[in-house]
This record gives structure tokens, sequence and C-alpha cells, in this order.
């Protein structure tokens, strides 16, 4: 009869053993910040919502603010990270104690939508062209997008600072302005919609567009935490580009889209995805030299001032590459 019962209680103790609520582990909580609902920041979106923060220890609350607020926000304390990439990266060469440490878009996502009656980037001289917000990426990406298509962005077109990426495509819709720089969904839903896609950011812009970003104290402190929430991006990555199925429904359930627009929206983004979530230097020097050239940061600023490059690695050779 003991025998019997001593093997009843070897057999629970193996069965709580091979539990799966055996292998969880403290959560420690987190909040990062985002500026808009876009595929821009699809990234965070699937380490989220398929568990990856969570795996690594992490309860994280992802929190939408304004590119100025994510910064303010990482600063004071009340965020532990931010996803708006560009504008840590001169946030720190301002002198703002942040770091950019990784990188998960190589260049913006962004498409110049437009009315139908305009017809070519030159017809948008006199015209207003709504942005996501001044200083953020999103204008930035357009100013460069205008030049190189030979438009003056100072002098040929106005630019309209409107906000979360769904009121721009709104603006756009009842002609408050002529045209908006929108990442998909939105620039997906407005082509469907009728309205032309005249030039993509990815074709002309190579700036880093999103990524993690950590203050230098949070980096010094909790080096441990910081390589967690990376390591939860890059196996985000990794799942973007090895589950095609798993990230069309998270983005069928984020955007809440049907299931055709939900594949379309993901074929026309994954091309831009890093690989592996390390920061491109010339890309982030690509950036620094719009600020030196605009006065507003100091000329001897350099890369390794405003970027962290050391964590992702020591997390890509953990994972083994």
């Amino acid at each position: 009869m003991r025998l019997r019962q001593l093997r009843r209680m070897t057999l629970s103790l193996l069965f709580l053993a091979l539990s799966p609520f055996a292998a969880v582990q403290p959560q420690e909580r987190v909040r990062i910040t985002y500026a808009n609902n876009s595929l821009s920041f699809l990234v965070p979106f699937i380490a989220k919502d398929r568990g990856l923060y969570a795996k690594n220890g992490l309860n994280a609350e992802l929190v939408q603010a304004r590119p100025a607020v994510n910064i303010a926000a990482l600063v004071s304390g009340d965020a532990d990270y931010a996803e708006v990439l560009g504008s840590a990266i001169r946030s720190a060469a301002r002198g703002i104690p942040v770091r950019a440490v990784s990188t998960s878009i190589r260049a913006p996502l962004f498409s110049l939508a437009v009315h139908p009656d305009i017809k070519n980037i030159k017809d948008l001289k006199g015209r207003t062209i709504g942005v996501a917000s001044v200083g953020g990426t999103n204008q930035i990406s357009t100013r460069l997008l205008l030049q190189h298509y030979g438009i003056d962005p100072d002098r040929e077109v106005k630019m309209l600072a409107i906000g979360e990426e769904k009121f721009m495509a709104e603006a756009l819709r009842v002609r408050h302005v002529d045209a908006v720089m929108v990442a998909p969904p939105f620039s997906i839903i407005l082509k469907r919609e009728g309205f032309p896609l005249l030039a993509h950011a990815t074709k002309v812009v190579s700036i880093p567009s999103t990524g993690l970003s950590a203050t230098v104290d949070k980096i010094r402190q909790n080096r441990s935490q910081v390589k967690r929430a990376l390591r939860a991006e890059v196996e985000a990555l990794r799942y973007l580009r090895d589950n095609p199925a798993g990230s069309v429904e998270v983005i069928r359930k984020r955007f809440a889209m049907d299931e055709a627009m939900a594949r379309e929206s993901y074929a026309a983004v994954i091309d831009a995805f890093s690989k592996d979530g390390r920061i491109d230097a010339e890309g982030v020097d690509n950036l620094l030299e719009l600020e030196r050239k605009a006065g507003l940061i100091a000329k001897t600023v350099t890369v390794d001032q405003v970027i962290d490059p050391s964590l992702g690695e020591e997390v890509l050779k953990e994972l083994g590459r």
C-alpha cells in the first residue's frame, strides 16, 4: 500500500515538473512606448502578441504616444524603453542620455498617398502634405523624398503635423490636405480607396526607422533586462520571416482587417525589416548629417555617441547568430 502511495506521489511530482506552469518565470513589468498604430511597429506587436516578451521574463505594456512624449517618458523613467529610433538618435545627438540599441526596420515604410488629381510629384508644389509630427522620422522621410524628386520642402510645399496615421488618412479623404505620408496598412487602404501612391520612402531614403532605445542609466544599471527586451525583439524579427501565417494573423487582429488585406500588408513590408536587429551605422550617420546641415547638432557628434550596438552583438552571440 505504501509502495503504491509512493508511486502516486512520484508520478504527481513528475507531472508537476513537466507541466508548462512549472516553467513560468517571474515577470518584470516594463513599459515600452511607440509612436503610432502602424506596421512600422510590427516587431513589438509580434513580441507582445506571440508571448516573446513573456518568454524572456518581461510583462511588457505597450503604450502609444507622440515621438517627443516617448523620449520625455524614457528620460523621466515613466517608460523603460522606446521604439522611436529616429527621435532617440536625434535626442542623443543633442546630449540627452539615451541610446539606440537595435534597428527593426532598415528604411521607412512610408508611401506618399495623394488625391487623384495629383498626377506626379511636381504637382505637389504649392500643396499641403500631412505628416505625423514635426521633427519625427515621418516628416524627415517626407523631406528627403521631396528633395530626391527636386522639390524644396521648405519653400514649395506646406507640411501639416496631424498625428496618428488614421487621422492623416481621414484628413486626406476630406481634402484637409492634398497628400499624406503613411505606412501600411493605411497606404494600402488609401490605395484601395482610389488614392494613388506616388512614391515610396523605402526606394529613396536610407535612415533607420524603428527599433529599441533605452537610457544610458538603464543600460548601465540593468543591462540584463535590456538584453532580454532586445532578445524578444530579435526573436520577433525571426518569427516575422519564419512564420508568415502567424505574422499575418497578428496583423489581421491588430488592425482589424480581412485576411486578404493582412496578407497584402505583410507582403508590402516584409523586405524592409532587419534580419537581426543590427544598427546600420551608415544609416545613422545619414540621419546625423541632416541634423548637422540644419545646424541642430554639433558637427562633432559621431555615431558612437548615439547608439550602443554592443548589446545586440551579445544577444546575437547568445542566440547563435
